[in-house]
């Protein structure tokens, strides 16, 4: 993991792509907006577009460094060490979230009977396996994974489209009770879950084998994967109407489960639990990846596979540790989260320290002229 990476641009897009359909969106922003909430993803989304701006701009200044490294430069060495320890804990903690959300999806539908902590451990395995593979290895199985979950997207669409379980009229009125219940679902929820979650990929920017790929590739994937999540949203929205979604732990697992033809196709919600697992694997993995990366740099230690099964053991027990049950690991992600942890560490500080280095960049120029003159 300490030479030089290199990620194509096809590479970096199916990874954008997968860590975005990592995760469903939450169930809050159909409670609130109704058979609106696909509203609020779409201006999530461009609102997230505006903030990766920022990240890639941030990239475009320091295109040899990660987050944990150039905050160090930008805020100085203490204050720059404590905020890049606190985005180290946080890529933890989001990364055993991700992994509590696997472990509930399998023992709420496939393997009731296993405990949380053994699904959690082969997860994790697995992911360690793959970064002491290397990013650059992980970035090719995601080309596959990508190809994989695109076929079975095109084919699930066409079955529920054949099965005839698409009803528009869920989908009206529009608007009904005006903007302010989007926007309350679209802020801080939409924008910051999973949309928001992009702050990962300051991580993995500096590894591109070309640096304009940041913006040529980066911002249409972060499109492309936030248009496919507006579209389930509209299809499970349209196919199981707005009062039953919000009420349905797996949307799209009970949609897909309507699919029946002929009596012969039928039962596909197994698939879907295939796909949930190879996202799952995606996102916890580039969250796990930076962690690991970014604490190897912090403490200078030069083999940052060392780092792997220690922080791998952390995300374990920190899945467990972070809920006592499944509603309030959901209510958690809900109300606490997006305010004190994705607010500040996804959109207040990247902002923050653009505003510091324009800023210490004019007074520079200002000065330079000054000395001119």
């Amino acid at each position: 993991m300490n030479r030089k990476l290199n990620i194509s641009g096809f590479q970096f897009f199916c990874m954008i792509f997968m860590f975005g359909v990592g995760a469903s969106p939450p169930l809050e922003i159909f409670a609130r907006a109704k058979q609106d909430g696909w509203i609020s993803l779409l201006i999530g989304l461009i609102s997230a577009c505006i903030i990766f701006a920022v990240y890639i701009k941030l990239y475009s200044l320091f295109p040899e460094l990660p987050l944990t490294k150039y905050i160090q430069i930008i805020l100085g060495k203490y204050v720059g060490k404590i905020l890049a320890l606190l985005y180290i804990l946080y890529f933890i903690y989001i990364a055993a979230r991700a992994l509590r959300d696997f472990e509930d999806l399998l023992t709420i539908t496939l393997y009731n009977a296993s405990s949380l902590i053994s699904i959690g451990l082969i997860m994790v395995l697995l992911i360690m396996y793959a970064i002491s593979k290397g990013l650059e290895t992980f970035a090719r199985s995601c080309e596959f994974i990508f190809v994989m979950i695109m076929f079975l997207t095109v084919i699930f669409i066409g079955f529920e489209i054949i099965s005839k379980l698409i009803k528009i009229d869920n989908l009206r009125p529009v608007l009904e009770n005006g903007w302010t219940p989007v926007l309350k679902a679209a802020f801080p929820i939409s924008l910051t879950i999973p949309f928001g979650e992009i702050v990962t990929f300051t991580m993995i920017m500096p590894h591109l084998t070309k640096q304009n790929l940041a913006i040529k590739v980066g911002i249409p994937a972060l499109l492309f994967s936030g248009l496919v999540l507006t579209l389930f949203a509209v299809l499970n929205t349209a196919i199981l109407g707005p009062s039953v979604i919000e009420r349905t732990t797996y949307p799209l697992l009970t949609s897909v489960s309507y699919i029946n033809i002929a009596d012969f196709i039928q039962r596909l919600d197994t698939f879907i639990v295939v796909i949930s697992v190879c996202n799952a694997f995606v996102k916890i993995t580039i969250y796990f990846y930076c962690a690991v990366s970014g604490a190897a740099d912090l403490f200078n230690i030069k083999k940052s596979d060392q780092l792997v099964y220690p922080i791998g053991m952390i995300t374990v027990l920190t899945s467990l540790w972070v809920a006592s049950s499944f509603l309030e690991h959901h209510l958690e992600g809900i109300h606490l989260v997006p305010y004190l942890l994705h607010i500040p560490l996804q959109i207040i500080i990247p902002v923050s320290l653009l505003l510091v280095v324009l800023i210490q960049g004019k007074l520079k120029s200002n000065k330079d002229d000054l000395n001119y003159n």
